[in-house]
C-alpha cells in the first residue's frame, strides 16, 4: 500500500491512467463475485439476497462506499457482503459450502476467460503484424522483458493505441479475478475460505444472533439474516 501511494505522488498522470484502466475491471470482478453468492443462495432455497435487490450484476448494488474509496486510494478494498439466511437452505452444510465457493469459482472462471481472450488477441496481433520477422524476434523479447509489456507493445503495433488500452483493461480485469480468488480462499473470518474450512473441518453451526446491522427494512426474515462473506481484494 505504501508503494502504491508513493507511486501516485511520483507519477500522478501515470497513476490516473492506471485508475481509469483498472477500476472498471475491479468493479466488475467484485460485482460478479457477489452476484455469484446471491445466485447460488437463491438456487439453494434462500431468497434473502433476491428480496434485497442483490441478485444482480449492477455494481451500485454491491459496492461498499468505504471499500471503494480505499480501493482507489490505497489499492485495497471490498464489496458489501451478500445477506443470506442459512436456515432457508435445503441442506445447510452442503448449501453453505456451495454459497461460500460460488464467488471464488466465478473469479476463477473469469480469470481463465480473460487469459484466453488476451492470448487470442495477442496471437491475432502477431499474425496481423506487417513485419514478417515478428515471429522470430518476439520470443527473444519475451526472454528479455516481461510478457505484459511486450504483449501490449505488439497489440498496439498491430491494432493501434485504443486496442492497446483495451488489452490493458482486460489484463487488469484478469489479474483482479486471480487476486480475488486467492485472497478470499484464505481460511480467515469473514472470508470465503473460512466458510469452506468450517463446512469441511470445523463444522460449527451459525450463530443465531445477527452478524451485522439490518441493511434494509424489507422483511423480518431479511433483517435477521447473517451475511455471506464480503469480497476483499488487494492490488
Amino acid at each position: 500500500m505504501i508503494s502504491y501511494i508513493d507511486q501516485f505522488f511520483r507519477d500522478p498522470k501515470g497513476m490516473l491512467v492506471f485508475f481509469l484502466l483498472a477500476f472498471p475491471g475491479r468493479i466488475l470482478a467484485l460485482s460478479l463475485h457477489e452476484f455469484a453468492h446471491a445466485w447460488t443462495a437463491h438456487r439453494c432455497g434462500d431468497d434473502t439476497a433476491k428480496m434485497m435487490g442483490r441478485l444482480t450484476v449492477n455494481p451500485l448494488k454491491h459496492l461498499d462506499p468505504l471499500g471503494t474509496a480505499l480501493m482507489l486510494l490505497v489499492g485495497f478494498g471490498w464489496a458489501k457482503p451478500v445477506p443470506v439466511n442459512p436456515r432457508n437452505y435445503r441442506n445447510y452444510r452442503m448449501d453453505d459450502l456451495k454459497v461460500a465457493v460460488a464467488g471464488v469459482t466465478m473469479n476463477l472462471i473469469l480469470f481463465c476467460v480473460g487469459n484466453i481472450l488476451m492470448l487470442g488477441l495477442l496471437i491475432a496481433a502477431i499474425r496481423r503484424s506487417a513485419d514478417p520477422t515478428t515471429s522470430q524476434y518476439l520470443p527473444l523479447l519475451f526472454e528479455r522483458y516481461d510478457y505484459y509489456n511486450v504483449a501490449i507493445w505488439q497489440v498496439e503495433e498491430s491494432f493501434g493505441e485504443i486496442v492497446g488500452y483495451l488489452f490493458q483493461m482486460l489484463y487488469y480485469f484478469t489479474v483482479t479475478n486471480l487476486v480475488l480468488c486467492v485472497f478470499n480462499l484464505l481460511p480467515i473470518p469473514p472470508l470465503d475460505g473460512y466458510h469452506v474450512l468450517n463446512d469441511l473441518v470445523l463444522r460449527r453451526r451459525p450463530s443465531r444472533r445477527p452478524r451485522h446491522r439490518r441493511p434494509a427494512r424489507r422483511s423480518p426474515r431479511a433483517s435477521r439474516s447473517p451475511a455471506a462473506s464480503p469480497a476483499f481484494a488487494a492490488f
